[in-house]
């Protein structure tokens, strides 16, 4: 899975630095525009694909950033703490490694 959001924010960063004045681009796409391989995108997974990856293709159609809902992060967790000092926090004691 991350493979795949790799290479979505890799096509949707070269797609986003294309100029968008440019009506044809020429890098293999058989000519189509900016526009119309966003377009091509969003069709081919609107049903199918993850929301974020729908909100981003949306975005990138309108221009603008995509506005990303992403969850709560689990109660108990301290903000000032990295992920993996708090995921070792989050652990019931009995189950924590020995130090």
């Amino acid at each position: 899975m991350p493979l795949l959001w790799e290479n979505l924010a890799r096509q949707l960063d070269s797609v986003r630095a294309a100029d968008t004045t440019a009506s044809v681009v020429t890098d293999g796409t058989g000519g189509l525009s900016r526009q119309q391989r966003l377009q091509a995108a969003l069709a081919a997974i609107q049903d199918k694909g993850n929301p974020l990856m729908v909100e981003s293709l949306k975005a990138a159609l309108e221009g603008r950033e995509p506005r990303m809902e992403l969850p709560e992060l689990p109660q108990g967790l301290e903000a000032e703490l990295s992920g993996p000092e708090a995921y070792l926090r989050s652990i019931p004691k009995q189950f924590q490694p020995k130090q």
